[in-house]
């Protein structure tokens, strides 16, 4: 734990200018959720935008939700520490998660005009399965939406000592507002316009890092900054093979089992055109996270070249994520701080409210409407589902509450979803199969990568000797990077070998 630091030095007047550019954003993005709301029409509506929105919005929205807060604020603090550039050798592998979601799995949910992606479970293994991966979206969805709302919170907090539970509860509302009334016409549009205010807002504070008397190169040179690659192949250390590994995995199980990505697919007018939004928002998340690791090292020199010891406190108190809004306040002109500011809160609000109508829609359409005995009014559907967005924003808070002593968010967040999300690329590949998986076998290689996790999180002990003991030392195990790709392996072969052993196999799938 990182020790207890007294951070008030830190903080420093935000301006009544700032004030001015952040209450206008909120009041726009207030503005779009009630508008979008006005046009929305029944529950398919609010889940979908009945199939009618352009695909450059799909596109922007999806960037939008892959994006986060995490992408802006734990990006630059990741290469402004010791890890450099290391983590940025993910970012060109999102080719590989383009290709295949354009050209194997997006096709096959449009065919199967599933509104709920674990509806498809449902139909080609069994509705265990489609149970069982909607409780563990729900369940990465309530971390996520906690972290990203803490991330912006946090910050603001930190630099102008505006009371940081307040802080949460304000956007948290804000958020759940606009979520509640605008649906996923809400959710896009404004995503779109975040996306926007988050790359103006970036390019504009890389300008103020750039001092002409500091010799960028050589300050970052020196200090090894823009190292990419760690060839070590310890299993127990986070490398570049095994950041390759997590991402292709990761990646691919985002854009393939995550309702708030593959419902924006069901959104757009046509399967051409839901396949072109992935690759914008891939193809325009390449470059942005580029930037972000750049931002980070730019901070560095910068800081190297001009000390401050408010920089140093933020490091011996874990809140590097912090020091990007840091410098905003402290170095940039009143309005153009401000709009960088919103630019974090955009970031942050443009996930949560993709998360929020996602899990309203897995609850109603997987739960809810699943096992209701009659068919009800689409209008009665479309009230559990704004009731539900509700529900979301009251834990959202309650999560970004728990999370305020973390550190290094990027590294919980990448535990987060390994946990979450154990075994869901694995399921989801059992059900892209030629044959039908007895729903035993599936369920069984599920259980079994929750297993498998278990004992690379807390009993397989590789260092300084391989051995089995409970519970094992920080570092001595198998590192998180791999946990994913360890627990879909395990999920996808052992379903597959317990499938042999079972009878009725082969049955082609509905």
């Amino acid at each position: 734990m990182p020790e207890k630091i007294d951070l008030s030095a830190i903080q420093t007047e935000f301006g009544a200018g700032n004030y001015v550019v952040l209450a206008t954003y909120f009041l726009a993005m207030l503005i779009i959720g009630i508008r979008a709301g006005r046009q929305t029409r029944g529950a398919a509506g609010y889940f979908t935008g009945e199939g009618k929105i352009h695909h450059v919005l799909v596109g922007l929205s999806l960037l939008g939700t892959y994006l986060s807060a995490l992408t802006m604020m734990a990006l630059p603090a990741m290469s402004f520490g010791k890890a450099d550039m290391t983590w940025s050798i993910q970012i060109p592998f999102l080719l590989i998660t383009a290709v295949v979601i354009t050209r194997f799995v997006l096709p096959r949910y449009r065919e199967a005009g599933c509104l709920s992606v674990y509806e498809f479970l449902e139909q080609q293994i069994h509705v265990s399965s489609r149970l069982l991966a909607s409780v563990a979206f729900i369940a990465l969805s309530i971390g996520r939406m906690g972290l990203v709302l803490y991330l912006p919170a946090l910050s603001f907090s930190i630099v102008t000592g505006f009371d940081l539970m307040t802080t949460l509860v304000v956007m948290g509302i804000i958020v759940t507002f606009y979520t509640v009334l605008g649906g996923i016409r809400g959710v896009i549009w404004t995503d779109a316009i975040q996306v926007v205010i988050f790359i103006v807002g970036a390019l504009v504070s890389l300008v103020y890092m750039f001092d002409a008397d500091v010799n960028f190169l050589a300050i970052a040179n020196a200090h090894h900054k823009f190292r990419v690659f760690n060839w070590d192949t310890r299993i127990t250390e986070v490398t570049t093979l095994w950041l390759v590994l997590e991402t292709v995995f990761q990646t691919i199980r985002i854009y393939a089992t995550q309702q708030d990505m593959t419902q924006r697919y069901i959104a757009a007018e046509s399967t051409e055109k839901a396949n072109r939004s992935v690759w914008i928002s891939i193809l325009g998340y390449i470059p942005l996270g580029y930037l972000f690791y750049f931002i980070g090292v730019a901070l560095f020199v910068y800081y190297t070249a001009n000390p401050d010891p408010n920089v140093e406190l933020l490091a011996r108190a874990e809140k590097l994520d912090s020091l990007y809004g840091y410098f905003v306040v402290t170095h940039m002109p009143q309005g153009l701080a401000g709009l960088v500011i919103a630019a974090f809160f955009a970031a942050s609000m443009s996930t949560i409210s993709s998360s929020m109508n996602s899990c309203s829609a897995v609850c109603v359409e997987d739960f809810y409407r699943r096992f209701s005995r009659s068919e009800k009014p689409d209008d009665h559907y479309l009230r559990v589902a704004k009731s539900l967005s509700l529900v979301w924003g009251l834990l959202t808070v309650v999560m970004g509450i728990l999370l305020m002593e973390i550190t290094r968010a990027q590294v919980v967040w990448s535990k987060t979803m390994s946990i979450s999300t154990c075994g869901m690329l694995g399921l989801m590949a059992l059900a892209f199969l030629p044959r039908r998986i007895h729903p035993a076998a599936a369920v069984t290689g599920f259980v079994s990568s929750y297993v498998a996790l278990f004992v690379m999180m807390y009993c397989l002990r590789l260092n300084p000797t391989v051995g089995f003991v409970f519970p094992i030392e920080k570092g001595t195990g198998v590192n998180f990077l791999l946990w994913p790709v360890v627990g879909n392996l395990v999920c996808f072969f052992v379903a597959l070998g317990v499938d042999t052993l079972l009878p009725n196999r082969g049955a082609e799938p509905e």
